[in-house]
């Protein structure tokens, strides 16, 4: 059975390594420069910067043993900080927050491991032929032909593949529409004398506060916080460029904390589709057509979980075409 997958961050990979269990090796495709999405570190000269995904937690039964077996490979530890509500210093809802070490892409690599990842390539068409479907790149060089695809891309790259090959999955990828996010890294000089590690700012254009050393196997020197600006704000200015989005939330990060630290450095990444504005929440987890499935955080409920439930769902349902396809064994 010959299955790609479209995407290397946690729903693509969750379905790999589930395939990978019931002897389907499949092949997966990113364009990105290494797997993992938006669970990504920053490279810089001062190590990973967590710029993405902050943090995540487990509540579904099967997601937990899966956040079992993470931990005991030591690639996922709880983050026990809990975080404020800014400036009223109300603590957050208590609930064990999780981060994968020594970096957030710790995860991706750990969970990439053994699968058949090809980075740097990005999928540009999809097409039916007989019974396969052919996948191209964007140069037009066929990448291969293949039984099924599982479609993993953020919601609206989704839409623009899907186009020609399935209209009616691409208007459902419509509806799940995608804000955007401005986060930035703030190197400081000296640590701030502040009494919190990590918060939610109630106003302003900053939605979330934290510093990287609070986490467990992170470095603490230099002192640096990672701040990411609120939909709202990142939708609005979503074009500025790294210099003046960086500077400008660096700006609101002093006002918020009340001083002006002495700042080395500043590292912003602009995120297109950083969550689900509305996720579509399908049962099934996962949407089809003609042996072509989309999966994702943005088809479940928007969090690091369904996104993982969400390829799970999609590979038990790609083994089961397969099943299909092969038919009943002849004695």
């Amino acid at each position: 059975m010959r299955i790609a997958i479209i995407g290397a961050g946690i729903a693509g990979l969750s379905a790999a390594g589930a395939l990978r269990n019931a002897g389907v090796e499949p092949v997966v495709f990113d364009k990105g420069r290494g797997p993992g999405g938006r669970i990504v570190s920053k490279r810089t000269s001062y190590g990973g910067i967590d710029l993405g995904t902050q943090y995540f937690t487990a509540r579904d039964g099967a997601f937990r043993a899966a956040v079992d077996d993470w931990r005991r490979a030591g690639v996922v530890e709880p983050w026990v900080v809990t975080p404020m509500v800014l400036p009223e210093r109300q603590p957050a809802r208590a609930q064990e927050r999780l981060v994968a070490v020594p970096r957030m892409s710790a995860l991706a690599r750990h969970m990439a491991d053994g699968v058949d990842v090809h980075c740097g390539v990005q999928v540009s068409e999809m097409i039916r032929e007989s019974s396969d479907w052919a996948i191209y790149d964007r140069h037009g060089e066929c990448l291969g032909r293949f039984d099924s695809v599982l479609l993993t891309a953020p919601a609206p790259q989704a839409q623009s593949l899907l186009a020609e090959p399935s209209p009616r999955l691409a208007a459902r990828a419509a509806a799940a529409p995608m804000q955007p996010c401005w986060s930035v890294g703030v190197v400081l000089e000296k640590p701030l004398d502040v009494d919190f590690e990590a918060g939610f700012p109630s106003s302003g254009p900053l939605g979330w506060v934290a510093r990287l050393g609070s986490r467990p196997q992170r470095p603490d020197d230099p002192e640096i916080w990672t701040l990411h600006a609120t939909d709202a704000w990142s939708e609005a200015n979503i074009e500025w460029s790294e210099d003046a989005a960086g500077e400008f939330l660096a700006q609101s990060f002093s006002e918020l904390v009340r001083r002006q630290p002495l700042i080395r450095d500043r590292i912003a990444h602009r995120w297109r589709f950083a969550r689900a504005r509305a996720a579509l929440a399908e049962s099934a987890g996962y949407l089809e057509h003609d042996h072509l499935l989309c999966a994702g955080d943005w088809v479940a409920d928007g969090r690091v979980e369904g996104a993982w439930r969400s390829g799970q769902a999609a590979a038990r349902r790609l083994l089961s075409l397969g099943a299909e396809q092969t038919g009943p064994a002849v004695g």
